[in-house]
């Protein structure tokens, strides 16, 4: 329950989608992408079939008063140069009220996430952080990350930046040469090119798609109807399936996931402790965090012009 915070985010960058992102990386989507995608197309698929309102407009307008006051972390530096977690610095923003018409499966999937989170992936979590060394597990995550770049790549040459997308081929080709199949970053360390994390889902909001209706998926958390589409839109993309045959395949990107969002998923029972509703709470923060990125967007198209 962590994506693109954008870590991405991205509790999700943001979202919980855990908005949340990798060492370095600038989000936007928090859930914590701990699943075998194969296995979870099928439901994404049924999920997207539902009527084509939901994927291509923004929810009604509020309804639901059944909601309360929120925090939103600063997930798009959810972890700092080391991987390690860093404090969610909150900012308290306006509530406002959210028709949520799966409410029904949503809050089955998110009691399911909630044991899974609090009993296997959070102990899980915390033994990888204390037992493998930092060098070992910054080394890990230059390595996935370097395999994501050709996405991020790719989406940002269909959002129109043409500049970034030569950026992430940069450091593609110098990360995978000089910095030995992404291990290390000599990208950034000596040549100043940041990373800048980004999704189709990302791509799809910067041609008007609505992000549809709230979802939890399993294990990732909160996400939506866009992100989810997205995820299956990028599967395909994904270097591993191409490395790699079944079952390797699957078992390198849950561990990828896995590994991406440890830093961040340890903060879940801290951040639900004090809601009297999880669901309610988790649900608002991701709303509030899609909203964040559309003002953010917004700005950013406007400068540009």
């Amino acid at each position: 329950m962590l994506e693109r915070w954008k870590i991405r985010n991205k509790i999700t960058d943001v979202a919980v989608s855990w908005p949340c992102k990798g060492a370095g990386e600038k989000e936007t989507t928090v859930g914590t992408d701990l699943v075998k995608f194969r296995s979870m197309a099928l439901t994404l698929a049924l999920v997207l079939a539902l009527p084509g309102s939901l994927v291509l407009a923004q929810p009604a307008p509020p309804v639901d008063d059944n909601v309360e006051p929120n925090v939103v972390p600063n997930i798009e530096r959810a972890t700092d140069a080391n991987g390690d977690a860093q404090g969610f610095g909150p900012n308290m923003v306006e509530v406002a009220g959210y028709r949520d018409p799966l409410i029904r499966l949503n809050r089955a999937v998110f009691a399911f996430n909630d044991v899974s989170y609090r009993y296997v992936l959070i102990p899980a979590a915390r033994t990888y952080l204390n037992v493998t060394p930092d060098p070992v597990k910054k080394g890990i995550g230059n390595f996935f990350y370097n395999l994501r770049t050709p996405i991020y790549a790719l989406n940002h040459l269909f959002q129109g930046k043409p500049d970034q997308t030569a950026r992430d081929l940069g450091r593609f080709l110098v990360n995978t040469t000089v910095g030995i199949a992404g291990i290390f970053d000599p990208a950034e360390s000596w040549l100043d090119m940041e990373r800048q994390v980004t999704s189709a889902g990302d791509t799809m909001a910067r041609y008007g798609v609505g992000y549809g209706a709230y979802l939890v998926l399993p294990f990732i958390g909160s996400s939506n109807l866009r992100n989810a589409g997205g995820m299956l839109l990028e599967m395909p993309l994904n270097s591993i399936e191409y490395l790699l045959d079944n079952p390797e395949s699957t078992a390198v990107r849950v561990f990828d996931n896995f590994q991406l969002y440890a830093p961040v998923i340890q903060s879940y029972t801290d951040i639900t402790a004090e809601s009297e509703d999880p669901y309610i709470f988790m649900r608002n923060l991701h709303i509030q965090g899609i909203q964040r990125d559309a003002a953010y967007a917004a700005q950013e198209r406007a400068e540009a012009e």
